[in-house]
């Protein structure tokens, strides 16, 4: 069967397919279509040239570039390889510019001690990446199996050429870009995009590449330490890059080796060989690698995962069933013995809930809360039941005239939060003693209880020198004496209206001489 490799380019889509006969793989077709119209055009177009060389429904294989993944040199701590792919992703969201959830990451260990710190060599594509891959990929009828890396697919073309312990620089040239890879053997130890546009001439793009091979080589010095590039290996022709070859040998002491990508594995007869061999390196190293036993070192489609390791619990499903019967046994047991218990646990549970009926009001009756709300309401109004308009009143009307006596404060205090009874403090200036015990009679007529603090004699006012404080006490416990005294008062308060009344109507004597007459009776 048949197997595709795609690459997108900016202007075309490379293609290479091989077919797969155990660890043989022979190339069978090497061509290009151009990318023109949107996504479903260029689809359509991919499917017609699929459709003639008999591809449709085939494995395929599609290589990024480095220009389109993003890849970061991390430092993980020291941790069973079957725990890196977790480790990895979590600090991957801290170095990588925009790594999410939905980007697709793979990585490569640089080490393989996993008692030591390791450094790896993660990379990672978008989902937009992969969005525009499957939008022309799918509607052309193949099926992606892998995603890699252009870098890595051109080693592996290149793979048993290179498997030894010099490090090498491959320079693999793909139109307006060329990768500059260095690689220690087989292992990729960093690479590098440049552009280099391929409309240059010979010289000029020799020059271009030997600035760019500088600068790699420089980029690449603390990664190498005390190793060095022994020689530069680049796929294509030595006719059309003797001026890189040249410069190469006269400024960096470098030879170069040119290769042809299908001199590296097998080609159907009659395959005809494109213009630009050197673009395909990569398509005809992943092809390459697909047949043989080994997986892609990078693949953004099944990227490293811890290992699921599968064990026998059969053993243990045996130990358990047993203690399973062991305990249903004594449950059996505990049941015989608890039967009778819960009998009697019913008949609690009945006389409980038939309590919480009639607790609840179930039963035709208030319920307690009810009941105990609505003593609480008659309480609490008991205790605020004071008319302090009337006691107000009740005291103006016992109270002296204003010839005998100036109250300065009337403070009326409830005490709900206490024992104790409503309370009236009255400060008062008397004319005199006598006009003080008479205020505290008339006061003592209603049920109070009356106590009398005297503040002293004042020198300055000689009318009312007597200054006293009078905290009275509102005594209600005794109802039939409040109806007794209640009668006595009103008949005091008729009294003394009609004397007011007299002596404002001047039938009496002068006011002094009455209220002097009055105070002696």
């Amino acid at each position: 069967m048949a197997t595709v490799a795609l690459q997108f380019e900016d202007d075309q889509i490379l293609v290479a397919s091989a077919r797969m006969a155990g660890k043989r793989v022979e190339v069978n077709h090497l061509f290009a279509v151009p990318i023109e119209g949107d996504d479903s055009q260029v689809a359509e177009s991919l499917k017609t040239r699929l459709s003639k060389h008999g591809l449709i429904r085939s494995d395929t294989i599609v290589v990024v570039s480095r220009a389109n993944a993003e890849m970061r040199e991390l430092t993980v701590p020291p941790a069973p390889n079957n725990e890196l792919p977790d480790m990895v992703r979590f600090i991957a969201r801290s170095e990588f510019a925009s790594l999410n959830e939905n980007w697709s990451l793979d990585f490569v260990p640089m080490g393989d001690d996993p008692s030591q710190q390791r450094t790896v060599l993660a990379a990672g594509i978008s989902p937009e990446l992969q969005t525009q891959i499957n939008s022309v990929v799918e509607p052309s009828g193949l099926k992606i199996k892998h995603i890699v890396m252009r870098p890595y697919a051109s080693i592996d073309l290149v793979r048993n050429k290179i498997s030894d312990d010099q490090v090498r620089l491959i320079v693999d040239p793909n139109g307006d870009t060329t990768d500059m890879t260095i690689a220690d053997g087989t292992k990729l130890l960093a690479t590098r995009t440049v552009r280099i546009p391929a409309t240059y001439d010979a010289n000029r793009r020799g020059d271009s590449l030997l600035s760019e091979v500088r600068r790699t080589l420089a980029s690449s010095r603390k990664i190498l330490g005390d190793k060095k590039v022994s020689n530069v290996v680049m796929f294509g022709s030595a006719n059309e890059n003797k001026p890189l070859a040249g410069n190469l040998r006269n400024h960096l002491d470098l030879e170069m080796e040119f290769i042809n990508p299908l001199s590296h594995t097998n080609k159907a007869s009659g395959l005809e060989e494109p213009e630009w061999i050197e673009r395909y390196a990569a398509l005809i190293g992943s092809l390459k690698q697909h047949g043989s036993e080994s997986s892609h070192v990078i693949d953004f489609v099944n990227p490293r995962r811890p290992i699921i390791v599968k064990k026998d619990y059969s053993k243990w499903y045996l130990y358990g069933g047993l203690a399973l019967a062991a305990l249903l046994l004594a449950m059996i047991g505990c049941w015989w013995v608890l039967s009778g218990q819960a009998k009697e646990n019913q008949g609690l549970q009945d006389r409980l809930a038939a309590l919480r009926d009639k607790n609840d009001g179930k039963t035709g009756k208030p319920k307690v809360d009810q009941i105990l709300g609505e003593i609480e309401k008659i309480d609490q109004w008991k205790q605020n039941d004071i008319n302090w308009l009337e006691e107000l009143y009740q005291y103006t009307q016992r109270a002296l005239t204003p010839d005998d006596s100036i109250v300065d404060l009337f403070d009326a205090e409830l005490r709900t939060k206490s024992d104790k009874p409503p309370r009236v403090l009255v400060k008062t200036r008397c004319a005199g003693l006598d006009k003080e015990l008479e205020l505290i009679g008339s006061l003592g007529d209603r049920p109070f209880d009356v106590s009398t603090t005297r503040g002293g004699v004042s020198d300055t006012d000689r009318t009312y020198p007597l200054e006293s404080t009078f905290d009275v006490a509102l005594v209600t416990d005794n109802a039939e004496k409040l109806k007794q005294i209640d009668i006595m008062a009103t008949e005091f308060i008729k009294a003394r209206n009609e004397k007011l009344l007299k002596l404002n109507s001047g039938e009496n004597e002068s006011p002094a001489e009455t209220l002097e007459s009055e105070q002696t009776n």
